[in-house]
């Protein structure tokens, strides 16, 4: 983390937070070189930082109901939700895609 531009930390953080928040259990692993969250032995999802902004990836996202169309992607699984500024991981809609994330089986 401390190898993180200034401006990308203070969006990395807060979703740090909400993912720990919001999913009891989970653990911060680092895999493929960026930070990644299982819970019980099973990945959830990832924090992958870009040049522009910052991803937060739910690995089964497909498998999830997004009713405010928060989650961005169109391929088998995995979905993602962009993020330019930190006052965007505040949606409360966020914590309760990451509550489900945790709670597949």
């Amino acid at each position: 983390m401390s190898s993180l531009d200034p401006k990308d930390r203070k969006i990395v953080e807060p979703i740090r937070r909400l993912v720990r928040k919001s999913i009891p259990g989970v653990e911060e692993v680092i895999k493929w070189n960026t930070l990644a969250y299982q819970k019980d032995g099973k990945i959830v999802g990832a924090i992958m930082v870009h040049k522009e902004h910052v991803n937060l990836q739910f690995w089964r996202g497909a498998e999830l109901t997004d009713k405010r169309g928060l989650l961005i992607g169109e391929g088998k699984g995995m979905r993602h939700v962009k993020f330019y500024a930190p006052k965007e991981v505040e949606n409360p809609d966020l914590g309760r895609l990451l509550e489900k994330a945790g709670r597949l089986k």
